[in-house]
């Protein structure tokens, strides 16, 4: 057990650096497909712990809240490994060769991309929640694109493009044929949480420091 979370935290650590060989340090584990796995699905659980405050104002019970990180890093590891499959698609299409790298290398080293996420509980911040989302979102693809790029031989612009078309295809799909997708998620999580995370952190405070104003001016009952 000790040895496995050394391994993990080995590989995050790696990974945060940008170490293109990290993929090569977790593979030196006899388990490192569950390393891997774990990285990915804790980075989908500490992004929600950033939106917590939303679970926090709707009275979440414990229980409920624990399998909400869970199900959000389940959901968000399978938005890593569609997004490993788009990288892969387009490297068989530009790049068709012997060569190219097996899907499940590929899928292996974007989940590794979810360890910057490890910092998601910051976007609980008001204001900069928003900034510091995207700076974990692009922290995560250079990690990406470094391990895809090792994978390449070193080769950085077909990386760079098979990459970059993966992050594209998988961006234009939400906004279009994977609508329907994204519903049957937010149902899946209002299911499990009785709520939803659509607002951002600066709405829900701002809506709840209203609520809680009304609160303290209404009348009591029977006063006139």
């Amino acid at each position: 057990m000790f040895e496995f979370i050394g391994r993990v935290i080995t590989g995050i650590g790696e990974a945060l650096k940008l170490n293109p060989r990290v993929f090569e340090v977790v593979e030196s584990s006899s388990n490192g497909g569950w390393v891997i796995l774990v990285i990915a699905i804790l980075g989908g659980a500490s992004l929600l712990v950033g939106q917590s405050v939303i679970l926090f104002v709707n009275r979440v019970r414990p229980g409920r809240f624990a399998v909400s990180l869970l199900t959000n890093g389940i959901v968000f590891t399978i938005g890593l490994l569609v997004w490993a499959l788009f990288i892969w698609l387009s490297g068989l299409l530009l790049y068709d060769s012997p060569n190219v790298v097996p899907l499940r290398t590929v899928m292996r080293i974007v989940a590794l991309g979810a360890a910057p996420y490890l910092f998601g509980f910051l976007v609980l911040i008001p204001y900069l929640g928003d900034f510091i989302g995207r700076v974990l979102s692009v922290w995560s693809f250079l990690v990406v694109l470094a391990g895809i790029t090792y994978l390449a031989g070193g080769n950085f612009w077909p990386a760079l493009i098979c990459t970059s078309l993966g992050w594209l295809l998988i961006t234009v799909m939400s906004l279009t044929i994977g609508r329907p997708i994204v519903a049957l998620r937010n149902r899946l999580f209002r299911a499990v949480a009785g709520t939803d995370l659509d607002a951002s952190v600066a709405d829900i405070l701002t809506s709840y420091a209203s609520d809680e104003r009304t609160v303290g001016t209404t009348p009591k009952g029977g006063q006139g």
